[in-house]
């Protein structure tokens, strides 16, 4: 009996006709397999994910791609980055050869007439050479097939992948089955996406945000792979392999960022052939596809809160999708700040299986805790619960907790800026088109920005009208992500108030290798004159940033062109009048003419008095797209400070100014008897 087993176990593996399912048993050429070594501050590596994914674009069956963060490219810097690194990859990139980012292997071949990057008989090639080493590649006759799906259990959390080899002729090489998992659309940061990737650029927390492809998450078999023995023609193989997937891939990483949750949603197997731990010949990609055995199992995947500086309210969001096999309809989510009063957020709406959504709670009240040893001091919690108003079948999935600062509490705010003008000043290296700054609030008002730059060096001054009261961040970036010093010469950067305080110093220490340097001050009650003297005549604006602390004495100064005198007489035919030049009347008004007149037609003539310059505000000011303004007038103009009209519009208290650049102007209100004249800066 056992004899029999024997032999019907042998036959399986050498008679693929009873057994093969999806593996071609047709002759082949090879596959590629490009391995691509790569990290989140390599400024160069986002042309390396075009080139690479032309390459699958062009060969959507023959090219497979493997994304391996490793190296001091791909280690977080700070907390706040995402740790991409796996247990794996330092030894595939030392196997390499690697000398330099990106680079990538093919097939992990080498080829004549290709260098690689190390020494001769690596395989690590500079991205310039990817295409042509596939060309070679892909010309060459496979003595192997093998074939692979995978699927992932949402509620044990097992993914499986299964193989299936068949060996169109024989070879005496020793053989190596490996399947990674890789992960598709993980968001994270990555310099230089700005300059050779911005369509992988997307919305999230990082500047820039982007949208990571063919990141491998795991080996299956390990580094070592699974070997065959059994090689000659005609085999067939088949292989089940598995692998619990943690929540995420803390085990193993690099220390000091935060680990991303994994998504089977979002997985894809690559099963390929090695020649022990030599050269790769053949390879073959599939879609993990999800298997929903619950009809109600909502799965929370993460939780978002943005940082805040001052205020005492913020948005919480979640992210969950159905992991029932029925569509979700409703959903119970429960959620509090630092373990406060918890409150429940009825959600309604259609999911199927494997879609999700999120939704964002606005402005949720919260008392703020300082961050402890730079770790974030404030955490919102989330449980989902009675998905379509019956009970979760799988409650193992159902939280989610995550953690925000907040910079006032922490102490990470600079304190005791003056309100009015912020001056910014900035010395570029040598790539000044990577330089720009913003100036912006916590409700978003951009009050400021400056760059991309033209020429290397100092740069003129810009002063940037910050309201009182207010917090805001000066925020430096780099586009391509390796900063402002030093090889290709050392930028500077001085931000301070008018009274000198400093906000932000930018030296060659704290300039180097950095996407962003985002700065948080808060500034006091506004105050100190506000008038000025305009070619239009005297205008408000911002207190703090004029001369003079009233419209009367503006006028009043004889030294400008703003002074106003007495201008009116009285006409022996036309009443009261007004001369119109400064000084060559008797009376400062209409009204004081008629009041003065001791016989017609000027005492007789209709009194109109001033219109009071305070019966008309104009908010917000600084503003950005739409000016209001308040009071009864019958049209606006608004001049730049050149003198020329730039805008003019009816008696709307709403004013669409989008089309105004940044800078100050001069507003004109012009009522049935007078014209108000008031100053607004445009910031965005």
């Amino acid at each position: 009996m056992m004899k029999n087993l024997l032999t019907i176990a042998l036959a399986l593996v050498t008679t693929f006709a009873f057994a093969q399912t999806f593996v071609s048993t047709t002759p082949e050429n090879k596959n590629v397999v490009l391995e691509e070594f790569t990290g989140i501050y390599c400024g160069f590596c986002p042309d390396g994910h075009v080139i690479g994914q032309g390459l699958h674009d062009a060969n959507p069956n023959d090219v497979f791609l493997i994304n391996i963060h490793t190296g001091g490219y791909a280690n977080p810097n700070g907390p706040s980055d995402p740790d991409f690194n796996t247990i794996f990859g330092a030894a595939l990139g030392s196997a390499s050869g690697l000398a330099g980012y990106p680079a990538g292997t093919v097939n992990r071949a080498t080829f004549n007439g290709i260098s690689p990057q190390g020494s001769p008989g690596t395989t690590a090639l500079s991205r310039g050479d990817w295409a042509a080493a596939s060309a070679l590649i892909l010309a060459q006759p496979s003595y192997v097939n093998v074939g692979v799906q995978a699927s992932y259990d949402m509620s044990t959390g097992i993914l499986t992948a299964n193989t299936e080899t068949y060996y169109t002729s024989t070879t005496s090489n020793v053989n190596v089955l490996h399947v990674a998992v890789v992960e598709n659309n993980v968001p994270g940061p990555q310099s230089g996406a700005q300059n050779y990737n911005p369509g992988a650029i997307i919305s999230g927390p990082w500047s820039p945000t982007y949208n990571h492809q063919h990141m491998l998450r795991h080996l299956m078999d390990g580094a070592n792979g699974l070997e065959f023995n059994v090689t000659t023609a005609g085999t067939f193989v088949p292989n089940t392999h598995t692998w619990t997937m943690p929540v995420n891939l803390a085990s193993g990483q690099s220390t000091g960022g935060y680990f991303p949750d994994l998504d089977p949603t979002n997985m894809d197997v690559v099963a390929f052939i090695a020649e022990g731990p030599g050269e790769i010949i053949t390879g073959v990609q599939a879609q993990v596809v999800p298997i929903f055995p619950n009809a109600y199992d909502a799965n929370v995947t993460s939780s978002s809160s943005p940082d805040v500086m001052c205020a005492t309210t913020t948005d919480i969001s979640i992210t969950f999708r159905n992991y029932g096999n029925q569509p979700l309809t409703s959903l119970d989510l429960t959620y509090d700040i630092n373990g406060g009063t918890p409150a429940t957020y009825n959600w309604t709406g259609n999911l199927g299986s494997g879609a999700q959504t999120t939704v964002t709670v606005p402005n949720v009240s919260f008392i703020p805790q300082p961050d402890n040893f730079g770790n974030p001091g404030n955490t919102v919690t989330w449980t989902a619960s009675n998905p379509n108003g019956q009970v979760d079948q799988n409650t193992t999935n159902n939280s989610s907790m995550n953690k925000f600062s907040h910079k006032d509490a922490s102490g990470d705010i600079v304190q005791g800026i003056s309100a009015g003008n912020i001056s910014v000043d900035i010395t570029t290296d040598g790539y000044p088109a990577e330089t720009s700054w913003e100036i912006v609030g916590e409700d978003g008002t951009v009050y400021g920005s400056g760059g991309p730059y033209a020429n290397q060096g100092p740069q003129p001054t810009v002063n940037v009208a910050v309201p009182g009261n207010v917090c805001v961040e000066f925020i430096l970036l780099d586009s391509y992500g390796d900063g402002m010093c030093c090889a290709n010469g050392v930028g500077a950067v001085l931000v301070q108030d008018a009274n000198g305080t400093l906000i932000f110093e930018g030296d060659p220490v704290n300039l180097q290798n950095f996407s962003s340097i985002p700065t948080a001050f808060s500034t006091g009650a506004a105050s100190g004159p506000a008038w000025e003297c305009s070619p239009f005549g005297c205008v408000e604006g911002t207190p703090g940033l004029g001369i003079y602390m009233s419209e009367s004495q503006c006028e009043s100064d004889p030294t400008t062109g703003c002074y106003v005198g007495p201008t009116w007489d009285c006409d022996p035919v036309q009443g009261c009048i007004d001369v119109g030049t400064a000084g060559l009347g008797t009376y400062n008004t209409e009204q004081e003419c008629i009041d003065a007149a001791t016989s017609p037609p000027c005492n007789g003539a209709v009194s109109i008095n001033e219109n009071d310059a305070n019966a008309f505000a104009l908010y917000p000011n600084p503003a950005q797209d739409v000016l209001n303004i308040e009071g009864i007038f019958e049209s606006i103009e608004i001049y730049d400070v050149f003198g020329k009209l730039v805008f003019a519009s009816d008696n709307k208290s709403e004013v669409n100014i989008s089309a105004l650049a940044n800078g100050s102007y001069y507003v004109n209100i012009l009522t049935s008897d007078s014209v108000i004249k008031k100053k607004v800066t445009v910031a965005r």
